[in-house]
């Protein structure tokens, strides 16, 4: 959901080469000025200065960009194929035993080439009914509901995944708001039912931010539930050529009303029911901005994010651990294609969730050499691979992967590592299983922090802004209990002084000597942005999250 176009050289490669989203899908509208119910319809007139794209405001730019560090290689035209026989070779692949499976190469990745016996019709016509995504619903508190669901890089049978969550909140008056919808499958739309929600009970669906994969599933839901309003952040937009909501085929349809957030939250008709929210918005790049609204669900005390925060537990996120998303985690449990693991051990499926996780959130770890990042060469991987004694993890035993375990005695911690030619030593690296402490540490004491990419590439932008985002959001709501964010570990536990120092962290770096040197690839991507003007730099006045 990244573009690029011009000079934006590098905005483009990652563009093309670190898509993880759906289609492009502009569930929004043009930038217009912010009202009480504020609304666009098919025809009306766009505001011709609304920025173009560049990278988007999202999580899921970081994970793809690192995922596809170590997934380029395998990735082919045949493992982009979608429907209903690869669902049911990946319902297969969870419910053979491994000496049952047959396996064949297409083109340049491999894909599994499987027959579905009669005994196993009903999984597959299951897993069909719910286009292989499986959802994990849980209730978070009274009135409160969580939606679980993942996605990774699009075809890729085995990689890395990242959980994406829909949050449900109950109404004072009764209903309720759907805040960044997820995919509608059968399964998602019975859990619903099971919590007591009806079709006519749905009376908003927010989409909190600009990101793709927040708001893809909005015009869907919006022809489910046909009385919810739709209300979407206002700066969202789709490129080259600016439709608002209603883009072709994959848009809400024209005449669909859709409103636009207000920054005055007073002005929004779920503000005096029991949910509040505030909303920031920085252009960071020149054609491309982040926007988020959070909000507060007064009732249970808890602040409700997209982007804005993550939390990690050493645990995978129980989504993970479905089929499809289980086979990445364990094709990521060995340290390279040579480890022999205990795929039915909790230990292993612990330690490919970490991995995969330290590689979405730090795009490059110290820990890893990989070939697409240059460290590894391809004929050496491919003699490791064929060797590989698991190759029923994927993909024919290859793993360009080699994960260094635990500190090097002669590794130094705190030193950054540069875009120079052999600055990554292999014989002087840090171990990962460390790399994870400090990561899912969070920042000064909370558990959780902005992830690295919306951090520095994207709120830095104003450190000022972000501070006094910050620093609005304790006042607002001091009351806070815990945090839902849209990605990762939730609930977390929370106060509004924890969520309002893990924001305003941003403004003061990325911390400790060893943490900063961690994230060494997102900071040389962002100093080299920086550099060829693709972002802006840190100033005042990019910013706003007050109303006007």
């Amino acid at each position: 959901h990244a573009h690029g176009s011009g000079g934006e050289a590098m905005a483009g490669l990652v563009a093309e080469a670190f898509v993880v989203a759906p289609p492009v899908s502009a569930a929004a509208a043009g930038h217009a000025a912010v009202g009480p119910r504020t609304s666009l319809r098919a025809g009306q007139a766009l505001d011709t200065q609304q920025p173009s794209v560049g990278l988007s405001g999202s999580l899921g730019t970081a994970a793809g960009a690192g995922a596809a560090l170590v997934t380029a290689a395998t990735a082919s035209a045949a493992l982009r194929q979608l429907g209903r026989r690869r669902l049911r070779r990946k319902v297969l692949r969870s419910a053979l035993p491994e000496a049952g499976r047959r396996e064949s190469i297409v083109g340049a990745g491999a894909a599994l080439a499987l027959g579905s016996p009669p005994v196993l019709e009903a999984l597959a016509g299951e897993a069909a009914a719910n286009e292989g995504a499986p959802t994990v619903a849980r209730s978070a508190g009274e009135g409160l509901y969580m939606f679980d669901q993942a996605y990774g890089i699009p075809g890729l049978g085995v990689g890395a995944n990242i959980p994406i969550r829909m949050t449900v909140m109950r109404l004072d008056s009764g209903g309720y708001l759907v805040y960044n919808p997820c995919k509608p499958t059968p399964e998602c739309l019975q859990q619903l039912v099971d919590f007591g929600i009806g079709g006519s009970d749905i009376r908003y669906i927010v989409l909190g931010t600009i990101a793709i994969e927040h708001k893809y599933y909005g015009p869907k839901w919006k022809q489910l539930f046909p009385s919810a309003e739709v209300w979407i952040s206002p700066r969202t937009f789709s490129w080259p050529v600016d439709f608002g909501a209603y883009l072709p085929v994959i848009g809400f349809p024209p005449g669909t009303e859709v409103f636009k957030v207000p920054k005055d939250a007073t002005q929004a008709p779920w503000y005096n029911d029991g949910v509040d929210h505030l909303q920031i918005t920085v252009d960071y790049a020149p054609r491309t901005v982040f926007e988020e609204t959070v909000m507060y669900h007064k009732k249970t005390g808890t602040f409700v994010c997209t982007d804005m925060l993550i939390g990690l537990s050493d645990e995978p996120p129980e989504i993970l651990t479905r089929s499809p998303y289980l086979e990445g985690l364990l094709w990521f449990s060995r340290n390279n294609a040579e480890d022999v693991v205990d795929t039915g051990a909790a230990s292993t499926i612990r330690d490919g969730y970490q991995r995969s996780t330290l590689l979405l959130n730090n795009i490059n770890p110290r820990s890893l050499l990989s070939v697409a990042a240059g460290d590894l060469t391809v004929p050496d991987q491919l003699g490791m691979a064929f060797n590989a004694p698991q190759k029923q993890l994927g993909y024919f035993g290859w793993y360009p992967c080699n994960w260094q375990a635990v500190d090097s005695p002669c590794v130094r911690l705190d030193e950054r590592v540069t875009p120079a030619k052999g600055s990554k030593a292999a014989e002087c690296r840090p171990g990962w299983r460390g790399e994870w402490e400090r990561l899912a540490a969070g920042v000064e004491g909370t558990g959780f922090q902005v992830p690295s990419f919306v951090a520095e590439l994207q709120l830095s932008r104003d450190p000022e802004a972000t501070t006094g985002f910050a620093e609005a959001i304790a006042a607002r709501w001091p009351g806070i209990k815990q945090a839902i964010p849209s990605h990762f570990t939730a609930p977390l536990p929370a106060t509004a002084d924890n969520v309002r120092k893990a924001i305003s962290h941003v403004a003061k770096g990325s911390g400790p000597a060893a943490r900063t040197a961690d994230l060494s690839a997102i900071l040389n991507f962002r100093d080299y942005l920086e550099e060829n003007d693709l972002i802006y730099k840190p100033q005042a006045g990019r910013g706003q999250w007050k109303p006007v």
